[in-house]
């Protein structure tokens, strides 16, 4: 006959079953787990993985490592833009989801840590086309993260990823709106800025929330720079673009090496982002960010500095992935060009043909370029590069120094001409100036695929937006999208877009 446990017995052995049960699927954001997290904004993942496999020897049940591994993932598909690697990583995927519902779900990591594994393969999806199921991750991220918000409102990092989906919702262009419908998600440009300025500004001391700081300053500085009406805001937050608290200094890292370079650029501090890029630190342990040799070339280029060849020759020889291959060879292309070697141009510009893919504006511009097979007027061009690198009295010069019957040989070159005045008066402040080239350049190239209308639509639209004139800029935008331009149709069609939605907003 069995004996009966004694009731004291069975209360130890409850209490002993329910602690262990508690210490399995913790999410701990430890020490240990904060250092895998710099070294993976570094790029270092062989130091980051170190890190996350120590850890597990110590904290067997911590779930944290699961989600930083992800992120390795997403980053190295992200940057690395590599069809074979996606391929191979994808299964990780729902392994880690499994894992990860296993987990405590009184956390509020629980639910931000599934969010951002479907978000951050829904990143990687968009890259290799798989624009469906890349909707269902964001629709299935967006989910948990509103359910996070009820649940924990004062838990910040779930700020960072509803920003980005709100941002996502409010920026789908118009022929992916079937996208739009299938992930479920409203939202704006605006209401994704204020979330992610609720963790980019804070001022606590929660080393966690400091430690995601620059993943929201990232976000921030990125739209800012490229979309919002004044792109000088995202000046202001180079200072945020740091790694608070790491030890391992800004340098480290070359996620913030970009950002710092790209709102420079755009702000035309061609200067300071070179010095940026060429200082940058170059690591063998870290996984090669290729796009910042593009990117130093197109400083370089800027500076009309023939030797960014070598740039655009690096990033050729050794990048693997999709984009900027046709972009890279039109720059060569252009450097015969200011060279004066026609036939070297023609060559150049032909290997674009059959190199690398048509997804992003810069490659899809490159490929119209090559189908028109002219020669580039060269006056035209010098003022192109020195107004993209800020030396907008030199890009002046250029265009009024030289006799315009000896650049402008074609319609085209006419339509560019005005549009090149424009921006150049834009950028000095003369609007009057500026507003007069930019209608000249609309009514002559409204009928043409160049971007040249579209982009002076979209410009005169920002004038009046800063203006307070609401009328005039609504028309203007809605132009910049009735034109069928064919060049940089997705970037323009998103400004326009984020202007609307500023002006229904006021």
């Amino acid at each position: 006959m069995k004996m009966a446990l004694p009731v004291r017995w069975l209360i130890v052995l409850s209490a002993f079953f329910f602690l262990a049960d508690t210490t399995r699927g913790q999410f701990l954001f430890n020490e240990q787990c904060q250092k895998a997290y710099n070294s993976i904004l570094s790029l270092e993942f062989r130091e980051a993985k170190h890190l996350l496999d120590s850890e597990r020897k110590i904290n067997a049940g911590n779930l944290i490592p699961v989600y930083l591994e992800n992120y390795i993932d997403f980053l190295t598909l992200l940057i690395g833009e590599n069809r074979g690697r996606f391929e191979e990583l994808k299964h990780n995927k729902q392994q880690r989801i499994d894992v990860l519902e296993k987990g405590n779900q009184a956390s509020p990591y629980y639910r931000y840590c599934l969010a951002e594994v479907n978000l951050q393969w829904a990143f990687a999806r968009l890259k290799f086309g798989d624009y469906t199921t890349a909707a269902f991750e964001v629709r299935k991220a967006f989910l948990l993260f509103t359910e996070n918000q009820k649940l924990y409102p004062s838990f910040l990092l779930n700020k960072t990823g509803l920003g980005v989906v709100h941002m996502i919702a409010g920026l789908v262009p118009e022929n992916y709106k079937w996208m739009a419908k299938l992930m479920g998600v409203e939202g704006s440009l605006e209401s994704g800025l204020k979330e992610l300025q609720e963790v980019a500004g804070y001022k606590g001391d929660d080393p966690i929330v400091k430690m995601f700081k620059p993943e929201a300053v990232f976000f921030m500085s990125t739209v800012l720079s490229n979309l919002q009406k004044d792109k000088r805001e995202a000046l202001a937050k180079l200072a945020d673009l740091r790694f608070d608290g790491s030890g391992s200094g800004e340098e480290t890292s070359p996620l913030i090496t970009y950002a710092k370079a790209n709102i420079l650029m755009k702000n035309g501090l061609n200067d300071e982002a070179l010095k940026i890029l060429r200082e940058r630190r170059r690591s063998d342990q870290a996984f090669p960010f290729y796009y910042l040799d593009y990117l130093e070339g197109i400083a370089r280029l800027n500076k009309l500095d023939l030797s960014s060849s070598a740039c655009f020759q690096r990033y050729l020889q050794h990048f693997t992935g999709l984009n900027y291959i046709k972009a890279s060879y039109q720059k060569l292309a252009w450097i015969d060009a200011l060279k004066g070697d026609t036939n070297g141009y023609l060559s150049t510009i032909h290997s674009v043909e059959n190199k690398g893919a048509v997804i992003v504006d810069e490659d899809k511009q490159a490929e119209h370029e090559m189908n028109a097979l002219t020669f580039p007027s060269v006056v035209l061009l010098r003022a192109r590069l020195l107004f993209d690198g800020g030396y907008y009295d030199a890009a002046l010069r250029e265009l009024l120094d030289n006799p315009v019957k000896t650049y402008v040989q074609t319609r085209r070159d006419l339509i560019e001409y005005t549009y090149r005045l424009a921006r150049i008066y834009h950028e000095k402040g003369n609007l009057s100036r500026a507003l007069d080239y930019y209608s000249q350049t609309v009514a002559r190239g409204r009928n043409e695929t160049y971007y040249f209308a579209a982009a002076s639509a979209y410009q005169m639209g920002l004038i009046y937006e800063n203006e307070g004139n609401a009328i005039k800029a609504d028309s203007c935008y809605r132009r910049c999208l009735s034109l069928k331009t064919i060049e940089y149709r997705t970037s323009l069609n998103q400004k326009a877009k984020a202007g609307l939605n500023r002006l229904k907003n006021k």
